[in-house]
């Protein structure tokens, strides 16, 4: 380009990077070069000046994973916008378990390669958590302050929305209710359980609970498993739209009818939901909210503040078809 455009290459540096000692037709003319040569700056030379500029998102394929949800991009969305506006680009890696992202952190950690690290799926007891924080790594953990051990946290308020779900059910006359859920290590879920349990011991009611890796297939059968007990439950709580939409088409082939023998209520919502038949209660999920609240928490972690703790709030229960009085 210092050829093309009769300059030096150190004036060709000053111009690409708006540097001063360059004439605006200087300027002018090496920008015009450039463009006809189709050149980009090198991201890797940049980094070596200024840094990575980005933010790592590990996901698990585990069961559970957030990224199985029909909704996950909506997170992921709000959480790039945010960060975009300091210049830093979200970079997703999919892995095959918890174990599988430590090692992932450390080596992008060892070489620089992110500024923040986001985790995701928290578990109860998460050696990823463990790994960063030993690592002395930025990082933003997407659970409460309990797990998160001393990094910056952000988490939905699962406890006051569960507990308001379970407040709805009991309103309905529900008493025998069963939760079917992602695995029991996810914080998430031990976080739902102690709320509608709490609810149901408080007027002798009962929660039965069935751990699956949180697949429509496994939904399934843990409803069949449910259904035909000795004392089955008149209301089944599902963690996901994929799993509720799978145990309505339990029900059907098991002649009950929804929600006359059964109710059916979805952790989180979509459009599977809304044109089911009937429409599906659900507990809609703000992960936009939270895609935000990341992203703010990524960039409040840049600029020196790495204890953030902030917890989004969940909306309210939309009420479908789904769900009903206790009547059989």
């Amino acid at each position: 380009m210092a050829r093309a455009a009769g300059v030096s290459i150190a004036v060709v540096s000053y111009a690409l990077n708006g540097r001063p000692g360059v004439s605006a037709a200087t300027r002018e003319r090496v920008l015009r070069v450039a463009d006809e040569f189709g050149w980009r700056p090198s991201a890797a030379a940049r980094s070596m000046r200024t840094g990575p500029r980005a933010v790592g998102l590990v996901l698990s394929r585990g069961a559970g994973a957030a990224a199985h949800a029909t909704s996950f991009l909506d997170f992921v969305t709000a959480t790039q916008d945010v960060v975009a506006q300091r210049g830093l680009a979200l970079v997703l890696q999919i892995v095959d378990s918890a174990e599988a992202a430590v090692t992932t952190y450390r080596e992008w950690w060892a070489e620089r390669r992110f500024d923040v690290m986001v985790v995701t799926d928290v578990l109860t007891q998460d050696p990823r958590v463990e790994a960063l924080r030993r690592m002395r790594a930025p990082a933003v953990v997407l659970g409460p302050p309990s797990v998160a051990q001393g990094l910056a946290s952000v988490s939905l308020d699962e406890d006051e929305a569960y507990s308001r779900v379970a407040t709805y059910l009991l309103e309905l006359g529900h008493h025998d209710v069963a939760a079917v859920t992602a695995p029991a290590t996810l914080h998430r879920t031990r976080l739902r359980l102690d709320a509608l349990g709490r609810a149901m011991d408080a007027v002798g009611g009962t929660l039965v609970h069935e751990a699956t890796n949180a697949t429509p297939e496994e939904a399934a059968a843990a409803t069949r498993r449910l259904l035909t007990a000795p004392v089955p439950p008149s209301v089944v709580v599902y963690d996901s739209d994929q799993m509720a939409v799978a145990a309505l088409d339990v029900a059907r082939r098991t002649g009950l009818e929804v929600p006359w023998d059964l109710s059916i209520l979805a952790g989180s919502d979509s459009a599977l939901c809304r044109l089911a038949t009937p429409s599906i209660t659900t507990l809609p999920l703000p992960l936009g909210d939270l895609g935000t609240a990341a992203g703010e928490a990524v960039l409040a972690v840049l600029d020196g503040t790495p204890d953030v703790e902030r917890t989004v709030p969940i909306g309210g229960i939309a009420v479908r078809g789904s769900t009903g009085p206790r009547s059989r």
